[in-house]
């Protein structure tokens, strides 16, 4: 959705960002918390995030060097965004969703760690609560849009993700509360939508759709998906170098066909990534940051040495 729009304008293709924070917010909360009482719990998780993450992002800042590389190094690329606005001319800006994310792992962990059960939901719940309140103030008082680059502002939809994952579990099995979570989306984005003129967020098609892959993914996935499985493994390289593709072609000439030119190039890039780097330091990953009992760390010990 998200290169569609930037590609070729797809009406409301931006929201795609919100539908991934929340699919982000389900599967990684799920993760967390189905392995909350093992050992090797930050280890297992932060290793195999970092394999994930860093290599291809790195490498996406030293084929287009953005204009404040310490920021993007650290993931806090939306500081002077707030002081100089969005920067719609950096090839690297898109990376502004991976610095909230980034920004999510850190606290998400912890806060799962720690928390008994009751006092999870309730941060959750705050969460997905008060990240409108945190949308209108900003919007009321910044004339560029760069209060959206910043995490809080999108905890509903991160915390979502995961309070869905919560009662999946079992973390609560109050109807009420599945009714609040749905309608809060809505609710806030017409609020919204009346105060300052604009709906800020589709968080619940994100929330449905969310909940869609979670009912499908004991399913077997049949020959019509193979597309989208494609996408979905190599949805990072893409989303990383679509927008510096695109540069590229527009500036060798390529005017209103950039785009056409572009995505079939971007596509063979983000294979290339996948089977070259994405998929083997994935696989050492797993391997390397197993967690104990894990079939994974059973059949590296069962392994003999050569």
């Amino acid at each position: 959705m998200v290169i569609a729009f930037h590609y070729d304008k797809l009406p409301l293709g931006i929201f795609g960002v919100d539908l991934f924070f929340v699919v982000s917010g389900f599967l990684i909360g799920g993760v967390l918390l189905d392995s909350r009482e093992q050992p090797g719990y930050f280890t297992s998780f932060y290793g195999r995030r970092a394999f994930r993450i860093l290599p291809l992002y790195w490498l996406a800042l030293l084929i287009s060097p953005p204009a404040h590389w310490g920021y993007y190094l650290f993931f806090i690329q939306q500081a002077p965004w707030l002081k100089f606005g969005f920067p719609l001319d950096e090839p690297n800006f898109v990376t502004w969703s991976l610095a909230v994310e980034e920004q999510f792992y850190l606290i998400l962990p912890l806060l799962i760690f720690w928390l008994p059960r009751p006092w999870l939901v309730r941060v959750l719940w705050g969460g997905v609560l008060t990240a409108p309140v945190w949308r209108w103030i900003f919007d009321a008082y910044l004339a560029h849009p760069s209060w959206l680059c910043l995490m809080p502002g999108r905890l509903d939809v991160l915390f979502g993700g995961v309070l869905i994952a919560a009662f999946m579990r079992g973390y609560c099995r109050s109807r009420i509360a599945w009714a609040i979570l749905a309608l809060i989306a809505p609710i806030a984005d017409v609020v919204h939508f009346a105060l300052v003129g604009r709906i800020a967020a589709l968080s619940v098609v994100a929330l449905v759709c969310c909940i869609a892959v979670g009912s499908a993914a004991a399913t077997k996935a049949s020959v019509a998906l193979r597309p989208l499985i494609w996408m979905g493994r190599r949805c990072y390289a893409l989303y990383l170098f679509h927008i510096p593709v695109l540069i590229a072609f527009s500036r060798l000439g390529f005017g209103v066909y950039a785009s056409f030119i572009a995505l079939p190039a971007v596509c063979v890039l983000a294979e290339l990534s996948w089977r070259l780097i994405e998929a083997p330091l994935m696989g050492y990953a797993k391997k390397t940051f197993a967690m104990p009992g894990t079939p994974s760390r059973q059949r590296c010990r069962a392994a003999p040495v050569q």
